[in-house]
């Protein structure tokens, strides 16, 4: 019996619910949901396993369920040996919720499913079938039906999204099926995640994206990375989603799938601590308009740091250093003193700083201090800075009583996010993750499932400016997320009036600073900056990254994209990729596939 590590369901589908409007994409019906299991919610909570029984599949389905949450997915043989059966059921008494796809239904089906309910909640998705047998069984051992008398696989690349609430389900049958399931049988659901759509299901014009992947392909030509990610959405729906290139530049080198994992950089600031912070706002327990002494007192009283509005602290306008280098005072002849360094972990040595370089876990008051005895500007004008951000871990301990990578683990456990995270080699095999910097002057080894900036390295990989690893969808949900207005998975996870404060520019008025709460926003005298002028609207927000990334958002248009890349590999000196304005130009293409330009937008701040 083979097992593989994602979800498969097999059924062509029902109804697509766009934001504004509605497309028929699909044919499926569903004819029971017990407790209103469909779309799924709170799958931090479920533990799902797949069951293929249909002769025909398609791993086309197995990668769109790849999108929403990882699961375990298992195909069958219904002609088994009954050891064979217990085999099964025995494996999947741990699973709390069975999706099951199947093509035909007689009685060993029938009787498996009956003794699978007693252990497991039940999705069956009845596929190309003309009616149903042995309903009252079905009935009775299911929580959730859907059914479709079809198996296009055209369709099937829609097949996990109702359920997982990428599709809304509206059809009705036009004809009995059973006598438990008449003519205008059928249950309606909302869609509450990200779809994965065709361009024209949409409106998207599909014969200009054929430019995305010209740019992106010049750009690996000219090395200006080894390969990247792109996905571009509109009104949360997916319709472009590509690899590029490969890990590194050798030509043995592993291709880059939408599955592996980019070192994030800097846009660890809004995937992560904007979005604790904006949590924890909503919850009452934070205020950004607070100082830094009042959360961390002890640490700071004595300090001008103590007076610190956050807010100031998150627009760069703090009057904080730029940046500083932590890691050269922990150099001996320009290798790692081992005095401070271990090759081994120890009581001591717990910090994880590369591979078999373990860091003095204490040293981190030395970074402290060498903040603190940094003086501070008195002239806020803005300044981008790195430096208030190592703060913002203290913070969210002191009011979670856990460390930022623990929290907001949580978040994205919340919303079934697989594929985000910091410690990349706790979570992803090593040939998922793509290598970074060949690192000569601190390290001396290919950073490689480590985080490339050096202080958030030495601070044991978490911090709230760097460490965040992702994927290109999984980063696309938390920032359509925020376009949600703080709403995911049917779950309400930030109060929609602080993502407004956070990704607005409250100091633009007064000081030019165009800098949201955290985000970036663009540039709006059309030079320079993170976007292409007629792009985006003064709405839209989003971030970049060190090591190459880019990911930005736009409630006037609903566009959202990311771009994800090792611009880094082997050298970070390395800048092609901003030089032949790769990035922008691939938002350029998005936008004019999707008919906008900011002259449509509305453009207050």
């Amino acid at each position: 019996m083979n097992k593989y590590i994602t979800l498969v369901l097999s059924f062509t589908i029902s109804l697509f619910c766009l934001a504004n409007d509605s497309i028929s994409l699909h044919s499926s019906v569903l004819l029971k949901n017990y407790n209103n299991l469909i779309p799924l919610q709170n799958l931090n909570h479920l533990k799902i396993a797949s069951l293929n029984l249909a002769a025909n599949s398609s791993n086309t389905i197995e990668k769109t369920c790849d999108n929403y949450t990882s699961s375990q997915h298992f195909h069958f043989n219904t002609f088994s040996s009954q050891r064979i059966v217990k085999e099964m059921l025995k494996e999947l008494k741990d699973y709390n919720l069975i999706i099951i796809n199947t093509d035909t239904v007689h009685e060993v089906i029938a009787n498996m499913i009956n003794n699978m309910s007693k252990q497991n909640k039940i999705i069956l998705n009845l596929v190309g079938v003309a009616n149903i047998p042995f309903e009252d069984i079905l009935d009775k051992s299911c929580e959730s039906i859907l059914y479709s008398p079809n198996f296009k696989n055209d369709a099937l690349k829609y097949s996990a999204q109702i359920i997982f609430g990428g599709l809304s389900c509206n059809n009705v049958l036009n004809k009995s099926i059973s006598s438990n399931y008449l003519k205008g049988s059928g249950l309606k659901t909302k869609k509450t995640r990200l779809s994965y759509v065709n361009p024209k299901d949409i409106g998207v014009k599909s014969n200009l994206l054929y430019k995305i992947d010209s740019i992106a392909n010049e750009g690996i030509n000219n090395k200006a990375m080894p390969g990247c990610q792109i996905l571009a959405a509109k009104d949360g729906n997916v319709f472009y989603q590509k690899s590029f290139g490969k890990h590194t530049y050798d030509s043995l080198s592993k291709k880059v799938d939408n599955n592996d994992i980019y070192d994030l950089a800097s846009i660890t600031k809004i995937a992560s601590s904007a979005l604790i912070l904006m949590k924890q706002e909503s919850e009452n327990n934070f205020n950004v308009d607070s100082t830094l002494g009042y959360y961390l007192p002890n640490f700071l009283d004595s300090t001008e740091y103590k007076n610190l509005v956050i807010k100031d602290v998150l627009t760069h306008q703090a009057g904080l250093a730029s940046w500083i280098p932590f890691y050269i005072q922990t150099l001996i002849d320009g290798r790692p003193s081992y005095e401070l360094y271990s090759k081994l972990p120890s009581s001591i040595h717990q910090n994880l700083v590369a591979e078999d370089l373990y860091m003095l876990s204490s040293f981190r008051d030395s970074i402290f201090n060498k903040i603190l005895a940094t003086n501070v500007e008195k002239n806020k004008k803005y300044r981008y800075s790195d430096i208030g951000y190592y703060f913002i871990n203290e913070i969210i301990k002191r009011i979670t009583d856990k460390n930022q990578n623990l929290v907001a683990e949580n978040i994205y456990k919340t919303m079934g996010l697989e594929n985000i995270g910091y410690h990349p080699l706790e979570k992803w095999d090593l040939s998922r993750i793509t290598p970074t910097e060949n690192d000569t002057f601190f390290r001396h080894q290919l950073i490689h499932g480590y985080v490339h900036d050096q202080g958030a390295a030495l601070l044991g990989g978490v911090g709230g400016h760097a460490g965040l690893f992702s994927n290109a969808n999984d980063l696309a949900a938390v920032m359509q997320m925020y376009l949600n207005k703080g709403i995911y998975g049917g779950d309400t996870l930030i109060d929609s009036n602080v993502i407004e404060k956070y990704t607005s520019s409250p100091y633009y008025e007064s000081n030019n600073n165009r800098r949201g709460i955290a985000f970036d926003k663009p540039v709006r005298d059309g030079a320079g900056g993170p976007t292409c002028f007629e792009c985006a609207s003064v709405k839209s927000f989003g971030h970049s990254g060190f090591t190459g990334d880019l990911t930005w958002a736009d409630p006037e248009s609903g566009i959202l994209y990311v771009f994800l890349s090792n611009r880094v590999y082997p050298n970070a000196e390395n800048h092609k990729l901003i030089n032949m304005n790769i990035r922008t130009e691939i938002m350029n293409v998005i936008t004019n596939a999707c008919d906008f330009s900011t002259s449509q937008a509305i453009v207050s701040p």
